[in-house]
């Protein structure tokens, strides 16, 4: 049975009104919305009584947060200026209704948690953003900032967002630095005051098609301006299959299916580069842009064969929900791809004779006597500064693989201490003729536990666990086998019918 919303309010005396589960406050006490010491009883009314239309607008005041409320589908703000509520763990929320024209103000990473918007379009006291003011988790498609006074843009005001379009108000007269840069999603841009553009301003923006500037901008080479230095090229992948006609490509960057022409067997386990940015063509007319590809509709074009070098594109990002990684990691699975694609073209029996030769030449004897404990102190004085002690301990022997560290382990420590004293940890001779005595005892240990047999044995059975490790690293951030898995399943589908099903379906 629910609690009854009178009776969890009426203790904080909030102004509130309540029909038909659609809530309306017009308290003060709206700082939060969310589980903590802000408005508690509030939070708890609102979960336990189901409500589904949380109506804010009478609020003198914008909360901050909202937060963790399962049921509510829609939210009614209240004036919104400078302070725009994040939203987080509202799974229902579909609806978000407020007054853009009353925004003055963007700060850092709005409309986190809301829900997708299809256009935004603030009124003319819209003033000013924050750098990366509309972050890659907002949801907005289209931005409308024509209507606006006194706008002005700042440096990376826009960087890394999903925007497809944006309209902004004509005296706007320069695009600042990397204003635009790594909007994957950006297709059209209107600015007709534009006679400027800074440096990286529209950098890595793929999707670009029309660009509206002013009748005065001129540009020798607009493509210097789409080229991101860092990146030889816009599409790396991977042939996953082939029919008759066309070869089908796995894109390593994007996760998305493309095909070209049939491909040559030489490319099989390939990775290679392909839609490269002099694919572009261009149409400019006073200041009228039109940007043409030449591989739309998932066509792979231009097709070469290079080393790799992956964008911050594909990194630190979130590829259809799933965390691709830290930096470099794309590029790391990828020289991984190569390495165990090389180790599977050898025959298993050429590696097994390879690992009993190279074990045959071993001096097991001489490796297991090198075995000991080396432990080096020293001191360094610093006038008018404090004295340092330092302690390093080395146990190995001169060679060691995976076999050989299970019977002779090998380890490292450091120490270092700082300060006016001499009375620092040297290892006393006690301790040291316990360490030789250790050293002995393993010394003994492994020559009786050695064995030829278990020593090839367990190098072949490494070798085999490492391709295993490696391979499933690669699937991790490459999502090869599962590419194919998928694409086996329409094989009745030819070209762009068949790419085109592939990225609708296709769920990594």
């Amino acid at each position: 049975m629910k609690t009854s919303l009178k009776t969890i309010l009426n203790t904080g005396s909030y102004k509130y009104c309540y029909e038909n589960g659609k809530f309306t406050f017009y308290d003060n006490r709206i700082s939060d919305i969310t589980m903590g010491n802000y408005n508690y009883s509030l939070y708890t009314a609102i979960r336990q009584e189901h409500i589904v239309i949380l109506d804010l607008s009478m609020c003198p005041n914008v909360p901050k947060v909202i937060s963790g409320f399962p049921h509510v589908t829609e939210i009614i703000m209240p004036t919104l200026k400078d302070n725009i509520p994040s939203i987080d763990n509202c799974p229902q929320l579909e609806k978000v209704t407020f007054d853009p024209s009353t925004i003055k103000i963007l700060k850092e990473k709005p409309f986190d948690g809301w829900p997708p918007i299809k256009q935004i379009s603030f009124g003319e006291d819209f003033e000013y953003m924050e750098s990366f003011c509309i972050s890659p988790n907002a949801q907005i498609e289209s931005l409308d900032f024509s209507l606006c006074k006194y706008m002005h843009l700042t440096n990376h005001s826009f960087q890394r967002s999903k925007i497809k379009s944006i309209s902004l108000p004509n005296h706007v007269t320069n695009l600042p630095e990397y204003v635009f840069c790594d909007c994957p999603n950006l297709a059209s841009i209107l600015a007709i005051g534009v006679i400027k553009i800074g440096f990286g301003a529209l950098r890595d923006c793929y999707s670009l098609e029309h660009l509206k500037f002013a009748e005065e901008f001129q540009a020798d080479n607009i493509d210097k301006f789409l080229v991101d230095d860092d990146c030889e090229t816009l599409r790396c992948g991977i042939e996953i299959g082939k029919d008759d006609i066309y070869s089908y490509i796995w894109c390593l960057t994007n996760f998305r299916f493309y095909y070209t022409e049939r491909l040559s067997d030489e490319w099989s386990n390939r990775i290679f580069c392909f839609n490269h940015m002099s694919q572009r063509s261009f149409l400019m007319f006073f200041g009228d842009i039109h940007i043409y590809s030449n591989y739309k509709d998932h066509y792979a074009s231009n097709i070469s064969e290079s080393f790799l070098k992956t964008s911050s594109r594909y990194t630190k990002t979130t590829h259809n929900g799933i965390y691709v990684g830290s930096e470099d990691l794309q590029k790391i699975a990828i020289q991984n791809y190569y390495e165990i694609n090389k180790r599977l073209k050898s025959d298993i029996r050429d590696v097994i004779k390879q690992i009993e030769e190279d074990v045959d030449k071993l001096d097991i004897n001489s490796i297991i006597d090198s075995y000991k404990t080396t432990v080096s102190e020293w001191t360094k004085t610093k006038i008018g500064d404090d004295d340092t002690f330092y302690s390093e301990t080395h146990r190995c022997s001169y060679y060691s693989d995976a076999y050989l560290e299970t019977i002779l382990p090998s380890y490292h420590s450091e120490y270092k201490d700082s300060g006016y004293t001499t009375n620092w940890p040297w290892t006393s001779k006690e301790k040291k003729n316990e360490i030789r005595m250790d050293d002995s005892r393993i010394r003994k240990m492994a020559r009786k536990s050695y064995s030829k047999e278990a020593h090839i044995t367990y190098l072949v059975k490494d070798y085999i666990q490492y391709i295993a490790n490696k391979s499933a690293e690669v699937e991790h951030y490459l999502h090869i086998g599962r590419a194919k898995e998928v694409f086996e399943q329409y094989a009745y589908l030819h070209g762009k019918e068949r790419v085109s099903e592939l990225n609708r379906v296709i769920i990594i």
